[in-house]
């Protein structure tokens, strides 16, 4: 399945579609949408790397049908996914919120860190509201989803940046303790970024669909890359 970058032009025509029981088009405090932050070719150098990281942990096998996929195509200007059959994805998570996907937590990004991808980091890093963070990439197959959902509050703090890289998704946003709860769609298209902190982060579900209409459209691989802070622990008491 092929999945094109998109372009700064494109990001510019779309938007968010808000959805809520007030009919008014303000999105919550506590969420923040940068629907153009990486341009065409950001989104290359990023997706590369991150795509790289997760191939190292495939087996020895599969990488070397991927290696050999590479020298028999050669590079793609158009699609820095491969087939998906040269991916290992899980077909459901361990709490059965995401479906068809691949995933890790990303302690440093090693050989694949170039001054170009630094440059990249480094802007996504002013986007940070605290320091002391975690990385974790997330690889959506075509048909990959990610149901609704509260990220566990014990494992990070209270911010979540996330990166989308290829194939656009609906981002659904719900309040959880509602009666009638507050909700928005915002449209990821790849080199957006979304900020969810504080009430949102910790009282809003979450969840990523394909997008409206598209029975009639080409689905695509993705890739998020998802920045949280760590959890600040009080210290242990002792005596």
């Amino acid at each position: 399945m092929q999945t094109r970058l998109c372009s700064p032009a494109l990001l510019k025509r779309v938007g968010f579609r808000f959805l809520s029981t007030n009919g008014k088009g303000d999105l919550p405090r506590g969420f923040t949408l940068f629907p153009n932050f990486l341009d065409t070719h950001e989104q290359r150098v990023l997706l590369t790397a991150a795509l790289d990281q997760l191939d190292s942990l495939e087996s020895k096998r599969v990488r070397k049908l991927q290696k050999q996929y590479r020298l028999l195509h050669g590079p793609s200007e158009a699609d820095v996914f491969l087939p998906e059959e040269l991916y290992t994805f899980q077909k459901g998570h361990y709490d059965n919120v995401i479906r068809d996907y691949r995933e890790m937590h990303l302690s440093s990004w090693g050989e694949s860190q170039t001054l170009e991808l630094s440059r990249i980091l480094n802007r996504l890093h002013t986007l940070y509201p605290s320091e002391n963070t975690q990385t974790h990439i997330l690889h959506l197959a075509s048909e990959g989803e990610i149901l609704p959902h509260i990220d566990n509050i014990s494992s990070s703090g209270t911010w979540i940046l996330a990166v989308s890289l290829g194939a656009e998704r609906v981002l659904h946003m719900e309040e959880a303790n509602a009666f009638t709860p507050k909700k928005f769609d915002v449209l990821l298209t790849s080199g957006s970024v979304y900020l969810q902190r504080d009430d949102v982060r910790y009282n809003w579900k979450h969840s990523l669909t394909h997008p409206y209409g598209s029975i009639t459209r080409a689905h695509g691989q993705r890739v998020s890359i998802v920045i949280r802070d760590r959890k600040d622990w009080p210290p242990a008491e002792t005596g």
